[in-house]
């Protein structure tokens, strides 16, 4: 070959490449039979949403991104075609094989000084073309052109029977599904596809997890159980009002699971119900019957009947009086043929009183409140309730008393006992039968509060008084608070300001370890010694001894007898009343 031939072979070579840089550096490398087609991210989302019947293609996409050219679109082609956007490949196949294929050569250049000149075919026979030089360099690496930041699952935990099949919804912030990888942690338990379809293999537990190329990544922790061949709704009968609604909940068999579960109604004109969760809307009086189904066919039912909606609502009270501890079922009338299943009661204070979702008021306390009742069509109804008097029952018990059966006791209708725990500063003046009253009240199954003589003549020794009494009640549980008894004679004749602070100092230290916390005394001592709005404003309880027919000191416990006679107590006992059981755990 002579040298002039070699230079011109030369630059015809250099030349084309050139040609193939220029053309390199305005569209996507593709492979000549598809149109010199650039591909993006959303051909990739297209084919990904065509293969889950998302969406439709044309013939001409359908030829296009079927990357492989094996005449089947599969997510292969789909992640092919994220790869060439994001520069991974640029490996297109072209629809005919024997057709040649333009490939791209990596090649460094300078910049040319003059034009090259490039023969086509034989260069002995055909006119060279000059291509005019040119200063762009080739594209070799293209950049991603999205980089995920966050991959999310529409599940955090699942619970399948064995062979059910769910596919997994998966949410990449800045990118899409081809960008994540999925595994599992026990394939004997459940396998996941590249599209995150999870396939329920055997009993245990596994975590699917979903993972980015940058090392994002969610997980779905996979329960299986044994495939349920049976199911229970929780209503097998329910009443409702036209326009209200009820939301099924559905059980199997323990051990055992069912993931799909469809809801039918055999008349959608009375109530209709979404096939997947079981919500029902009532939509005109009559009677039907909704059905729960597994797979297997296996189904549970509810019979379910229509009423009107409430044009009005009556109670059958406009006023009421109930003691403490007392309680009553509050009968609710519908105007003709109406009814409302969902309905809200309400009590204004339920310092005073609670009512419960059935309509059942609990007196706790002295006072009075507003009950009030609301249909799911917004009737109302209300009136006032007042709490007097107390029917709950309380001793207090010490080493006086003697042995006591407590289960005799609990059989005469005493369910709260205020057990002395001790008395002064020294923890060795622990009252002897403590330790077998306490025992013995919890076994009977009735609610214990303490409480401590006080021997104290200054605030600071009330400190050294409290921490014998913990010290005593070793971390024992209690439902009631614990008292500190003022009735010592020679503590009297301090100051209002300091009586008052001693109790407060005990209380203190009480409430720090855990407790409630309480004083006793008389109603003389509150009335002239005993600041009692201050323990309130501090939080404790006020116990007042005041042997009579009435009290006149507000309070949370009345003694009112010190000559009570109580079946399973050979001695004399104090007699109290609780009138506000907000102090009972």
């Amino acid at each position: 070959m002579t040298n002039k031939f070699r230079k011109i072979l030369s630059s015809t070579i250099v030349g084309s490449l050139l040609i193939c840089s220029a053309i390199g550096s305005t569209m996507s490398v593709s492979a000549a039979t598809a149109s010199k087609y650039e591909y993006s991210v959303s051909d990739a989302t297209q084919l990904q949403k065509y293969l889950v019947s998302l969406c439709d293609l044309t013939d001409t996409q359908k030829v296009l991104y079927d990357i492989d050219k094996n005449g089947e679109l599969t997510i292969t082609d789909a992640t092919n075609i994220q790869k060439i956007v994001v520069g991974l490949t640029s490996d297109v196949p072209s629809e005919n094989p024997t057709s040649s294929i333009v490939e791209s050569t990596t090649m460094t250049t300078t910049e040319p000084t003059q034009a090259t000149t490039v023969f086509t075919t034989n260069p002995a026979t055909v006119e060279p073309t000059t291509i005019e030089p040119t200063t762009e360099q080739p594209t070799t690496e293209p950049k991603p052109t999205s980089v995920p930041k966050s991959v999310k699952l529409n599940k955090n935990d699942i619970t399948f029977g064995i062979g059910e099949k769910y596919t997994l919804v998966t949410t990449v912030e800045n990118g899409d599904i081809s960008q994540v990888a999925f595994t599992t942690s026990d394939r004997k338990v459940a396998t996941v596809d590249n599209n995150g379809k999870i396939t329920a293999v055997g009993t245990g537990t596994a975590t699917i997890t979903a993972n980015t190329y940058n090392g994002l990544k969610a997980q779905c922790k996979v329960t299986v159980k044994k495939l349920a061949n049976s199911i229970k709704l929780d209503k097998t009968n329910i009443t409702l009002g036209v326009g209200e609604q009820y939301d099924f909940s559905s059980s199997t068999p323990n051990g055992t699971a069912a993931y799909f579960r469809s809801y039918y109604s055999d008349n959608t004109a009375i109530a209709t119900v979404q096939k997947s969760g079981g919500l029902m809307t009532a939509k005109t009086a009559g009677t039907t019957t909704i059905r729960c189904k597994l797979s297997s066919g296996r189904e549970a039912t509810c019979k379910v009947t229509v009423k009107s909606a409430p044009s009005s609502v009556t109670l059958n009270y406009t006023t009421s009086t109930l003691k403490v501890g007392q309680s009553e079922a509050i009968k609710v009338t519908y105007n003709n043929n109406a009814y409302s299943f969902k309905n809200k009661w309400t009590s204004s204070n339920k310092y005073v009183a609670t009512i419960n979702s059935d309509g059942k008021i609990y007196a706790k306390s002295l006072g009075s409140t507003t009950i009030s009742y609301r249909t799911y069509n917004n009737k109302t109804a209300s009136f006032k309730l007042t709490v007097s008097g107390s029917a709950v029952k309380c001793l207090d018990i010490s080493t006086w008393q003697g042995y006591v059966d407590f289960n005799k006791v609990k059989s005469a209708g005493y369910n709260y006992v205020i057990l002395r725990a001790g008395f002064g500063r020294e923890y060795s003046q622990k009252d002897n039968t403590f330790e077998r009253n306490y025992a013995n009240a919890k076994a009977a199954g009735i609610k214990v509060g303490v409480y401590w003589f006080s021997y104290s003549t200054s605030p600071s020794d009330a400190y050294r008084e409290a921490n014998a009494c913990l010290y005593c009640l070793n971390g024992k549980r209690l439902d009631m608070p614990v008292y500190y008894d003022l009735e010592y004679q020679p503590a009297m004749s301090m100051s209002n300001s300091n009586y008052t602070q001693m109790a407060l100092n005990f209380c203190s230290t009480i409430k720090k370890a855990g407790y409630k916390s309480g004083v006793y005394s008389s109603a003389s001592v509150y009335g002239y010694l005993l600041n009692r709005q201050t323990l309130i404003n501090n939080g404790v309880s006020i116990w007042n001894a005041q042997w009579s027919s009435y009290c006149s000191v507000p309070c949370d416990i009345w003694q009112y007898s010190e000559k009570g006679q109580v079946n399973g107590i050979s001695a004399s006992v104090d007699m109290n009343y609780i009138h506000n059981l907000n102090v009972v755990d």
